[in-house]
């Protein structure tokens, strides 16, 4: 959201005192930018049945449900709290402003390059403005508008450029300090692995991610900033088999570096098991347990309290 510093000078007659003048410093908010209703029409979103197995939403609580943002205009048979846009989707929680997850298809075979132009974020409006975090909180800080989605998971297809161009709303991002954003050992990190892995072996994923929102998140500027966030990657085997990967990457000490605030975990990148993910979250993804890789080449069992750190060099990560 845009802000005008305004000064306004009142003068006030006082009958003791000498004639005084007054300044009252106000920030006057801006419309943020939307794209006309027409721009999503026939928007399918995620694809379930992208890889070789059906992979589908998670569960949500019944009191996530109730406090999910709910599409005004999704059509009869749709899900109101999914979110569609090209080749993912998103589930916002609307009394945080931030998603509970998004959900994207990766196509390594079908990638698409596309550079990165200048930045332009809008608002989402199929869901009201207060339910989505606009400009104003990422104003003259250290923090970045952390894409959930990342720019170029989706960028694959016939649709790549609009692919593109959906993933800059702001229902696709989260606050994320600008050196947990860009570090190669944590967000920016992982998903240049995940996309690699993905591009290399010309393989099909689904990536989920989110951030992990507690009570007792930090609060700055009005909004209760995430410490840590995560991702469960999916893909078929070679075995042909479905293989499951869970994630958690924590921001804590960075956030603490903001005016104001006072954080509670180390920075890091971790494999942690699907139960960890689930109590962590609230997200039913009770179907991948089945599935899942061993948390390193040395740890073949596993219990829902284990989280291993991830290497620089992600050379212990077995997907």
């Amino acid at each position: 959201m845009l802000t005008i510093p305004l000064t306004i000078s009142i003068k006030v007659s006082y009958s003791s005192e000498a004639e005084k003048t007054i300044t009252v410093n106000q920030l006057m908010p801006a419309t943020e930018v939307t794209r006309p209703i027409s721009y999503y029409e026939n928007y399918t979103g995620y694809n379930a049945d992208f890889l070789d197995f059906k992979v589908p939403l998670p569960t949500l609580t019944e009191e996530q449900r109730n406090n999910a943002a709910m599409n005004s205009y999704a059509k009869d048979g749709e899900d109101p709290s999914v979110l569609p846009y090209t080749n993912f989707s998103i589930v916002m929680n609307r009394q945080r402003q931030l998603a509970y997850y998004t959900v994207v298809n990766i196509n390594g075979e079908s990638a698409v390059e596309l550079a990165r132009g200048g930045d332009k974020w809008y608002l989402d409006a199929r869901i009201a403005d207060s339910e989505q975090i606009g400009e104003e909180l990422y104003k003259r800080n250290a923090l970045d508008r952390g894409h959930l989605v990342r720019r170029l998971d989706p960028v694959w297809g016939a649709n790549a450029a609009r692919a593109n161009e959906d993933t800059f709303h702001f229902t696709n991002c989260s606050p994320q300090h600008e050196r947990f954003n860009q570090n190669e050992e944590t967000w920016l990190g992982l998903e240049n692995y995940i996309l690699h892995f993905a591009n290399r072996e010309s393989k099909k994923l689904t990536v989920f991610t989110g951030p992990i929102l507690n009570s007792a998140d930090p609060l700055y500027k009005g909004v209760r900033l995430p410490l840590a966030f995560w991702k469960i990657v999916v893909f078929t085997r070679k075995s042909g088999n479905l293989g499951a990967a869970a994630f958690v990457l924590e921001q804590g000490k960075l956030i603490e570096t903001l005016p104001a605030v006072k954080a509670m975990f180390e920075p890091g990148t971790y494999r942690v098991t699907i139960d960890n993910l689930m109590e962590r979250t609230n997200l039913d993804f009770a179907y991948l347990k089945t599935y899942e890789t061993p948390l390193s080449e040395n740890q073949l069992k596993r219990s829902a309290s284990e989280q291993v750190a991830v290497k620089p060099d992600y050379s212990n990560v077995i997907l």
